[in-house]
This record gives structure tokens, sequence and C-alpha cells, in this order.
């Protein structure tokens, strides 16, 4: 006896039931998108308020939302933060994040930018070619912070003086450190540096790997200056690797430093020069106007320093402990090294 046959649905029906899943989909997914969306307007609204609770003010004009389907899209028009007398302005920033990630954020920025630290503090305004930033978040925090600026040009301002520096491109890389929930690892990278003082016949390459111990608080927003890094009254720092080279010039060191509540930097850093007879006229002009210390530097290393040579170009290597903010070599005094401005803790 032959089994009927079970009945299939016929052609109309099977592209019915397709065009019922399709729309559902797509429902869904606009559902999920506006909800993003919204999300995202509730994060600029509760950042105003929370500004002004603040005393101060956040600005994103001409506000713009977009994306759909696939991407959340915010554009402000400018962007501008004020807060304790400072302000913060970016002539366009743009953030995108995909649909289907959206804890990884990219960033575009379209100069030029100001940053203005109060009527004591310096001023800096920036202009840039290309200056884009990714950002990873990991349970609701960031975790890893990548930023490229193409052809930067910075000015530093503070009362009457004023330096502008350019380079071909910075990059900056902070990652938290896995299985430290404190720590942060940061790496820079300047390109080309030129301006001010620095010769354009003399460019600068300025490469830093560093690690702060108590760095991961700046990733969680806790962070308002530098004090707030310091724990028992200082701020260690873990300089895995610093380059500083232009043309046959270069010196290369790493060491732990610690930085005082006064802004002192206190370690031993082993130098190794290469083309020592280039060092002044390439470094003088990082360091203030006046200061004897490169000359200082250069003469000492000269005469104590163990020399060889790289490729045919001298080459010394030679220790240089710091000690409350004072340089020597052995008991050769080199002067004072530029300190950092610290202020109270979360003010």
């Amino acid at each position: 006896m032959t089994e009927p046959k079970a009945s299939r649905p016929t052609g109309k029906s099977a592209y019915l039931v397709l065009a019922i899943l399709v729309a559902l989909i797509i429902g869904g997914w606009s559902a999920y998108w506006a909800v993003g969306q919204g999300i995202v307007s509730d994060v600029i609204r509760n950042g105003v308020k929370v500004a002004e609770a603040e005393g101060g003010s956040l600005e994103c004009g001409d506000q713009r939302l977009g994306g759909y389907p696939f991407r959340f899209e915010l554009t402000c028009t400018p962007f501008r933060l004020d807060k304790n007398g400072e302000w913060y302005f970016v002539n366009e920033l743009r953030g995108v994040a995909l649909a289907y990630k959206p804890t990884h954020v990219i960033f575009e920025a379209t100069g030029p930018a100001e940053m203005n630290f109060g009527q004591q503090g310096p001023v800096y305004s920036a202009h840039w070619k290309t200056a884009q930033a990714s950002v990873v978040a990991e349970d609701s925090k960031p975790a890893k912070i990548d930023a490229v600026f193409t052809e930067p040009m910075l000015t530093y301002t503070i009362g009457e003086q004023s330096v502008g520096l350019s380079a071909k491109l910075t990059e900056a890389h902070v990652r938290r450190v896995e299985g430290n929930e404190d720590a942060l690892d940061l790496a820079v990278q300047i390109n080309g540096l030129t301006g001010g003082s620095v010769s354009d016949d003399l460019p600068l390459d300025i490469s830093l790997v560093m690690q702060l111990p108590e760095g991961s608080r700046l990733l969680d927003g806790k962070v308002s200056n530098i004090a707030d890094f310091m724990v028992d009254e200082e701020i260690k720092v873990n300089v895995s690797s610093l380059q500083l080279k232009s043309g046959e010039f270069s010196v290369n060191t790493g060491g732990d430093l610690v930085i005082d509540r006064e802004g002192r930097l206190n370690g031993t850093l082993p130098l190794v020069i290469t083309g020592i007879h280039q060092m002044e006229d390439v470094l003088r002009p990082l360091f203030p106007q006046g200061s004897r210390m490169l000359e200082s530097l250069q003469k000492t290393a000269m005469s104590i320093g163990q020399g060889s040579a790289v490729n045919g170009v001298p080459t010394l290597q030679i220790p240089v402990t710091i000690e409350k903010g004072r340089a020597r070599i052995a008991f050769f005094d080199l002067g004072p090294v530029p300190q950092l401005i610290i202020k109270k803790s979360g003010s």
C-alpha cells in the first residue's frame, strides 16, 4: 500500500514565508539600530548634563546621527568642552561604530583644534592632514587606544612666548596590561620632527615604549591631572626603550624612573650615544633656553665615557644618574632636568 506523500508548500507560499522572514529580520535590525541611535543620543545628553552640573559645558554643534543600516555615525561640528576654566575645541569630530560591533569605535577629526588650560596655563593649537583614532572597549571601559596623525603641526603658547613644531607622522598606542589590571603600556612614535628651533636640516625621530604601573586609571576616567597617577607620593615609570635619532646622531636608553611630588625625576639611565659630536646641535631645541646641561653632558661623556665605533661612527656608553631633578655622571654634576608641573590630585 502506498503511503500518501506529504504536501509541500506551493511556490507562492514559499515566497510568502521568505518575505515574512526578511521583513522580520529587517524590522528587528531597524529596531536594534533605532535603540542604538537612542543610546548615542542619551550619551550626548547625559554628557551635557554632567558638564553643566560641574560648572562647565559640552557642545556637539550641528549634531548629526546616521549610518543606517550597518553603522552608527555621530558628527559634531564643532565639538567643544569647557571645564574648570579650561576648554578643548575641535572643528569637526566624527565617531563611527559598526552596528554589529559597537565596542569598537573609530574617530576622525578635522582641524583646527585648540586646548586652553586657563589664564595661567599654556595654550595649544593644532592642525593636521589626517587624524584618526581607534578605541576598543572591554567591560564598558576602553582597553586599547590607537591614534595616528599625518603631517601634524602644533603651536605651544604661554604668555608672550610661542613655539611651533611639525612632524611627518605621529603615532600613539595605549594598552591595558594583560594579567595586571593596574598597569598601562604606552608607545609613541614621532617621525620627522621639525620647527621651533629644530632645524629642517636635522629632523628628529623619537620613539618611546614605556609602562605606567598605575596607569590604567587613565582609561578608567579617574585622571584629571598627572597627580592622580601618584601612589605613596610618587609616580613610577618603567621605560622599556627611548630613542632619539637624527642623521648620524642617536641616543638609546631605558630604565626605571620615579617622579616625586615636586615633579622631579629620579633614577639611572644607561645612555648609548652615537655621533656625539652632533648631540648639542640636535637636542638643543628640546631644552630650556640658557640650559647648559647638554654642553656639560657632551664634554663629560667625551672625557669619561666608554667609547667604540658603530659603522664607523663614534659611540659612547655612559650611565646618567638623576636625583631630585639633577643629573650627574659619576661625580660630575650636569645641572637640573626640567621638572613636571604637578597640581594637587583632583584639582
